[in-house]
Formats: structure tokens, C-alpha cells, sequence
């Protein structure tokens, strides 16, 4: 029998626009496939490097720019100890010390350095165990060296408490309990989805408590005095950035 279905041939003769409109939609699909996720503006930082007193309450005298580096590397697959990572963002403050970091350039960049989960608290979990974890943790070290400066610590003048920023790879929960200068400190820290979140410690009536807090409308990177722990841990070659010893400091 006599095929008369028109052969594929005879159709792109009969209508050269199919194969037009073909080609258009296959490079339409290609250039989809290969554009990059748009940014997300919450990973966006504007802030102030600012020069506080210990309790955070007062300003302090600032250094000379020439006197001090700004270095943002990560801590992964940990919370707290030295970081693990270079820095990824090369910050440059204004004159009135603002600056700001884009955490969606840096993105493919962290997500190689991450490194499987091995809390150093003992009292600190993290369920999925799979889940990976990385913390931002600003640094200010001498202009020609690498002595610290300061501790630095993200501070949402708003809530006067500082913060913690936390990339997860996926839902997950960091759970423990402690007790610092014979208060009870619980980590209830659950994250829904991929990304950052802040977070921040709250004083309860019976326990203080880490949990994920909303972004902060400002947002400071405070730099404060090293304590005498701090400058014996310096002494001996051991770095001081987000060192657990912060958890220590009250919420107010």
C-alpha cells in the first residue's frame, strides 16, 4: 500500500517556517538550560564596620585604615573553630566604613569548599547527618600580618545581640544543650530549605536559646576587644575568629 503521509522532507518544503520555528525554540531551550539563577536579593549584605566596647554598648576610637584588613572566610562543616576557607569577597570599605558582599557571586565557590559535618561541641547535633554547614565569619587582622585586632561579630543594633550567619545544603536541625556561667543554653536551629539564615540568641525566662531570626533591617560587623582567654589562645598560635567562647555574651 501506497504510503500518503507526506514525508517529513515534503512538510519542511511545504512549510520552510516549521523549520524556522523548530530552530528557534530549540536555541530558546538551550539558552534556558545554560542561564545562571537569578540572584537572591536577601543574600545581599549592607553593612557598617563599627568599634564598640566589650558589652557592645559604647563606641570605641576605630583604627586607622591602614591599620587593619578585613578577611571574610568560612568556617565549614563546623559552626565555631578557625576557618576553613580563604577569603572569598576582597571587601573594600567607603569612608564611613560601609561596605557590601554579594553572597550569590561567591555561591559555586562555597559550595566546593563545603566539607561533611563534624560538629567540634560535643553537645551539638545536626540531623540530617548529611545536612553540611558553613559559617561567615569575619576576621579583622593587622594590615602586614596576621595578629587579630578585634573579635568581630555580626550585630543587629535593633535587638542588640549579635548573629550568626549560616549557609545549610538542605532542611535540617542543630540541636544540644550546655550551660554557660551556670545558665541553661539550648540550639534549636531548624532550617526548611537551602540557603542562609541568621541567627541569633534569646533570653527566656528559664534557658537562653539559638534559633533562626528574621534578617535584620541593619545590620553592623562590630569589632570588639579581645578578652585575656582570646589573647592567650593568640599567644599560642590559635586563631580567635568565632570562637565558642561568644556564646557566652548575654542577650539584650
Amino acid at each position: 500500500m501506497r504510503n500518503t503521509r507526506p514525508s517529513r522532507r515534503r512538510l519542511s518544503r511545504r512549510n520552510p517556517g516549521n523549520r524556522w520555528l523548530l530552530l528557534l525554540l530549540s536555541a530558546l531551550a538551550l539558552a534556558s538550560c545554560g542561564r545562571a539563577e537569578p540572584d537572591r536579593p536577601e543574600w545581599v549584605i549592607r553593612s557598617q564596620l563599627v568599634f564598640l566596647t566589650p558589652d557592645f554598648a559604647g563606641q570605641r576610637q576605630p583604627l586607622a585604615a591602614g591599620q587593619f584588613r578585613l578577611l571574610f572566610p568560612y568556617i565549614t562543616g563546623d559552626i565555631y573553630g578557625p576557618p576553613t576557607t580563604g577569603d572569598f569577597f576582597n571587601v573594600r570599605l567607603d569612608a564611613d566604613h560601609r561596605f557590601e558582599i554579594n553572597l550569590n557571586r561567591t555561591h559555586a565557590s562555597l559550595l566546593a569548599s563545603l566539607e561533611p559535618t563534624q560538629l567540634g561541641q560535643s553537645y551539638l547535633h545536626i540531623e540530617p547527618a548529611a545536612a553540611r554547614v558553613a559559617r561567615l565569619a569575619p576576621m579583622i587582622l593587622e594590615s602586614d600580618g596576621i595578629e587579630p585586632m578585634g573579635r568581630t561579630d555580626w550585630w543587629d543594633p535593633d535587638s542588640r545581640r549579635p548573629l550568626l550567619l549560616l549557609y545549610l545544603d538542605r532542611p535540617a536541625t542543630i540541636s544540644g544543650r550546655t550551660v554557660v556561667r551556670g545558665r541553661p543554653l539550648r540550639y534549636a536551629i531548624q532550617v526548611t530549605a537551602p540557603g542562609y539564615v541568621w541567627v541569633g540568641r534569646q533570653a527566656l525566662a528559664d534557658e537562653d536559646v539559638f534559633s533562626v531570626t528574621p534578617r535584620p533591617a541593619r545590620l553592623l560587623l562590630a569589632v570588639t576587644p579581645l578578652d585575656e582567654s582570646q589573647s592567650n589562645r593568640v599567644a599560642n598560635g590559635r586563631p580567635t575568629g568565632a570562637s565558642p567562647a561568644r556564646t557566652d555574651t548575654p542577650a539584650r
